[in-house]
C-alpha cells in the first residue's frame, strides 16, 4: 500500500469476523454465553465476515460516500475507524478529532441534558471549554430544540436527538466526520439545512465519510465513493464512475438520480 503524504485514514488488512447471532460484545449476555460455551467445549458456531481485508488510504479533504446493500459491512466499516467496534485483525489509523453521527444519539449520554451532552461531546473531542463556549448558540440554534436544551437526552424525541446529534457533529472543531444514514431522521427542512451544512463543511476541507442509500446525496456531495459487497471494498473510484457501475448491477436507470 503506498504511503500518503496528508493521510486523514490509514486502513490496513481491516478484518472484522462475527459468530452468527452475536451481539454486543461487551454485554453481560455475550460474557455468559462465551463462558458457558467454553465450558461444554462448543466452538463450531457459524462465523462471518463484516469486514474481509480492506486496505485504502483516504487523504485529508476527501469526501468518501460508501455505498452498498444492507449487510455490505458498511455500518462496521465506520464503527470500526471510529473505535467503537475493535477489529478482529489489521489495524486503522485515524489523524484527528473525530466526530460521529453514526447512530441516533450515539456519544451522548441519556441522563445529561442537551446542554451537558454538547459539553460532553467537545470534551471527547479534546477540546476546550473555551472552544466549545465559542461554539454553543450556534449549535443551539441549529438543531431548533432550544426550548429543550436542559432537558435530559432520554425525554427526547428520535427526530430532536438526531438534529442536536447532527449539530454538535458539524460544528465542533472535528477533523473528521462520520455519517451514516442520518438523513430520514429528521423533517425534510432539517434534511434540507443538514445538506446545505454538509456543503459547507465540504468546502471547509474537513474528511468526511458518509454512508447513505440516497444516490443523490452522495452524487452532490462526495469527491470520492467506496461500493462494499459482503464486506469488502468492490469499487472504489470517482462518484460519477462508482455509481454508474451500482446503478448498472441494480437495473436503475443511468438518469435516475
Amino acid at each position: 500500500m503506498s504511503m500518503s503524504k496528508n493521510p486523514a485514514i490509514i486502513v490496513n488488512q481491516l478484518t472484522k469476523q462475527y459468530e452468527l447471532g452475536q451481539i454486543r460484545e461487551d454485554s453481560l449476555k455475550h460474557t455468559l454465553e462465551n463462558w458457558i460455551r467454553g465450558k461444554r467445549g462448543n466452538s463450531d458456531k457459524k462465523k462471518f465476515l463484516a469486514l474481509d481485508n480492506i486496505s485504502l488510504t483516504i487523504e485529508q479533504g476527501e469526501v468518501v460516500g460508501i455505498l452498498g446493500h444492507n449487510g455490505a459491512g458498511k455500518s462496521t466499516f465506520l464503527k470500526v475507524l471510529a473505535r467503537i467496534t475493535q477489529p478482529s485483525s489489521g489495524y486503522a489509523e485515524v489523524y484527528g478529532r473525530v466526530g460521529t453521527l453514526l447512530e441516533i444519539g450515539t456519544g451522548f449520554h441519556p441522563d445529561l441534558t442537551g446542554m451537558e451532552n454538547i459539553y460532553l461531546n467537545g470534551a471527547i473531542l479534546g477540546m476546550k471549554e473555551k472552544e466549545i463556549k465559542s461554539k454553543l448558540d450556534e449549535i443551539i440554534a441549529f438543531s431548533g430544540i432550544e426550548q429543550f436544551i436542559y432537558t435530559p437526552v432520554k425525554y427526547y424525541s428520535s427526530g430532536m436527538t438526531v438534529r442536536l446529534a447532527f449539530s454538535v457533529a458539524s460544528h465542533l472543531e472535528a477533523d473528521i466526520i462520520f455519517l451514516d444514514e442520518i438523513w430520514g431522521a429528521g423533517d425534510l427542512d432539517f434534511s434540507k439545512k443538514s445538506i446545505k451544512k454538509m456543503k459547507e463543511m465540504v468546502k471547509s476541507g474537513k474528511t468526511v465519510l458518509i454512508i447513505s442509500h440516497d444516490l443523490k446525496i452522495l452524487s452532490d456531495l462526495s469527491t470520492r465513493c467506496l461500493w462494499m459487497k459482503k464486506g469488502q471494498i468492490i469499487r472504489d473510484g470517482t462518484p460519477k464512475e462508482v455509481i454508474y457501475d451500482y446503478k448498472k448491477e441494480q437495473n436503475l436507470p443511468a438518469n435516475s438520480l
